[in-house]
């Protein structure tokens, strides 16, 4: 037996499948509390994933997950609000400010982020086989105890699922899944070019029916996004007109946002977090956001669970509502602002 596959079958504390943000946040809480850890990514490292703008009280979450110097040191532009385009008229919102000066947020270049973040995990201890598909998980009784990976077999006292939209686990292991919203699908993609001060802020375009967001990336790279919240209409995949003069970096693509949680995201023996568990469309602007704080939140219930100081069932049960209120209190968030939109003209 090669060594690969012998180590395969070695017992783990906690295999996590996905190597985003509500992965590392799950794997470098555990690690940090001294469990085993293993993080499988089916993908290879950089990856293709729009640039995300991260609000300022994203800030805390990186300073407990132990990335923050990291993230200050990447060299991410930084913004203190976001311009808002509509047709009764042209608003800057400012994030606030305290003593030390205004908020800034961050426009984190994806690629580089999520490698910071699973640095990190590798430098507690956990262990990362990428690129590694995670192809079923193995049950027993009920209960998840570990999966079969394209690497071999896994045995695990807890299997998180942080796939992201692929939703692993919901489909291979029959779990519902609530939709509150009808599809939607963005499109997003990258233009290159030189544009002014006029859009050295992110921009939000209301439109009738939708929204389309801009935001500079990069030096001379911006990103774009559009959906329509008509599912009798199709989303755009031409870039904004605002930057209509620039350079397409390749072809848009496009994103299922389709609202909706999971109900039972955590159960015997598994975990779902971040898009795997809850998703909504990116005008609630809190998608990473979303995904740390769930990640966090797995490796705080499973530690005292794998450490025997925590009941099981009632681990997975406080999850459960988490989540749940997670969920309805961003929706009912973005109902209410879609709703002012409408109120004031744009629908």
């Amino acid at each position: 037996m090669s060594g690969e596959v012998a180590r395969a079958h070695a017992p783990w504390d906690v295999v996590i499948v996905g190597a985003g943000p509500a992965g590392c946040a799950a794997g470098i809480g555990c690690a940090e509390a001294g469990l085993k850890v293993l993080i499988v990514e089916a993908a290879r490292f950089p990856r293709a994933l729009p640039g995300e703008t991260l609000h300022p009280g994203v800030e805390p979450l990186l300073e407990r997950l132990g990335v923050a110097g990291a993230v200050w040191g990447a060299g991410f532009l930084r913004h203190e609000g976001v311009w808002t385009h509509a047709p009764e008229g042209r608003v800057f919102t400012p994030y606030g400010s305290d003593g030390n000066g205004p908020w800034r947020g961050f426009q984190a270049w994806r690629a580089t982020f999520d490698e910071l973040l699973l640095r990190r995990a590798r430098s507690l201890g956990a262990e990362v086989w990428q690129p590694c598909r995670a192809l079923r998980p193995l049950v027993a009784h009920g209960r998840v105890v570990g999966l079969e990976t394209s690497m071999g077999p896994l045995n695990s006292r807890f299997v998180v699922d942080a796939s992201g939209g692929g939703r692993w686990l919901v489909r291979k292991h029959g779990v519902s899944r609530h939709v509150g919203s009808p599809p939607l699908l963005a499109r997003y993609g990258y233009v290159h070019g030189e544009f002014g001060e006029a859009l050295e802020q992110p921009m939000l375009r209301l439109e009738p029916g939708g929204w389309e967001w801009m935001a500079r990336v990069r030096p001379g790279h911006w990103a774009w996004a559009r959906l329509s919240l008509d599912p009798s209409r199709r989303t755009s995949a031409q870039p904004p007109r605002a930057l209509a003069t620039g350079r397409e970096l390749g072809p848009s693509r496009g994103a299922e946002v389709t609202w909706s949680w999971v109900g039972d995201c955590a159960g015997e023996g598994y975990f779902i977090a971040g898009d795997a568990a809850v998703v909504l469309d990116p005008a609630s602007s809190q998608g990473v956001l979303r995904a740390l704080m769930q990640g966090m939140m797995v490796a705080h219930l499973i530690t005292p669970c794998v450490l025997g100081t925590s009941d099981e069932p009632e681990a997975a049960c406080a999850y459960r509502r988490w989540v749940k209120d997670l969920y309805h209190r961003s929706a009912s968030e973005l109902r209410a602002r879609y709703a002012s939109r409408a109120s004031s003209g744009v629908e």
